[in-house]
């Protein structure tokens, strides 16, 4: 099977030497120097991490200033160091480096921000994602959306044509349908609605 998680990392990496350091992201507020940090304080810093809010955990407040102070000094490097720290990525000890749920959330977090960097230039295009990826980005869905922040109030139905479909939330009225290839329906999912490529529509689920 391809490892995807280290395939997308650099893909990332590559994309962030070619930006620079100031480039938008479609992070909110975030340049790539903002990103870059982001990316090595998850790798190596785990109790920094813990003091910073991301798609898929809730801060821990008293953890905030050990963040803030890594995430300065970080700052403060020297933007080929930082994208080489991104690229080599997290060591054996570090609890994303390790173990195969660990390698299916790294893919979808190194998809997702290699497109925020990608989607946030004018006039990009989307890439020709492998069939192989898409069905890794697939199988990290159920799981995905039941964490924070992802709380619908109602039904969602993610349709992805030809490889599968299922439900999450309260059924009423005014659940949605959102419908396409599995790299967009993630995309979606994690915030970036308006640069997913999705069909959305209300429909009694």
């Amino acid at each position: 099977m391809t490892n995807f998680a280290r395939s997308e990392r650099l893909t990332l990496a590559a994309l962030l030497r070619e930006v620079g350091p100031d480039a938008p992201t479609l992070c909110d507020g975030w340049s790539t120097r903002d990103l870059a940090v982001h990316i090595v304080i998850r790798d190596r810093y785990p109790s920094a991490m813990a003091g910073e809010a991301t798609e898929t955990t809730a801060k821990i407040p008293f953890l905030s200033k050990r963040s803030e102070q890594r995430r300065r000094e970080l700052s403060e490097l020297d933007w080929k160091q930082l994208v080489g720290m991104v690229a080599e990525g997290p060591g054996v000890l570090s609890p994303v480096g390790w173990g195969p749920g660990e390698i299916l959330a790294n893919t979808v977090e190194f998809y997702v921000h290699v497109e925020d960097v990608r989607r946030a230039r004018r006039g990009w295009t989307r890439r020709n994602i492998l069939p192989e990826l898409e069905q890794q980005l697939w199988s990290a869905l159920p799981t995905m959306v039941r964490l924070p922040p992802w709380r619908p109030e109602t039904a969602v139905k993610f349709i992805a044509p030809g490889i599968g479909e299922f439900s999450f939330g309260k059924t009423d009225v005014k659940s949605k349908v959102v419908s396409g290839k599995p790299s967009e329906i993630v995309l979606y999912a994690l915030g970036r609605q308006e640069q997913a490529q999705v069909e959305v529509r209300s429909e009694k689920i």
